[in-house]
């Protein structure tokens, strides 16, 4: 992800375990969005918290 307002991109790496995965494509279903875009908004969310 591209931080625009400092100039600096963080490459995230992980593991995902079967029964998150199929935890992910429920939440995809039901929002109508690739398991891609979950992810990503998840991990948006994590550093938004985390970098207080």
């Amino acid at each position: 992800m591209y931080d625009y307002r400092n100039n600096e991109l963080r490459i995230v790496s992980f593991r995902i375990d079967t029964d998150t995965l199929f935890e992910l494509d429920k939440i995809s279903l039901k929002s109508r969005k690739n398991r891609s875009e979950v992810i990503r908004r998840a991990i948006e969310i994590y550093l938004a918290e985390n970098n207080k």
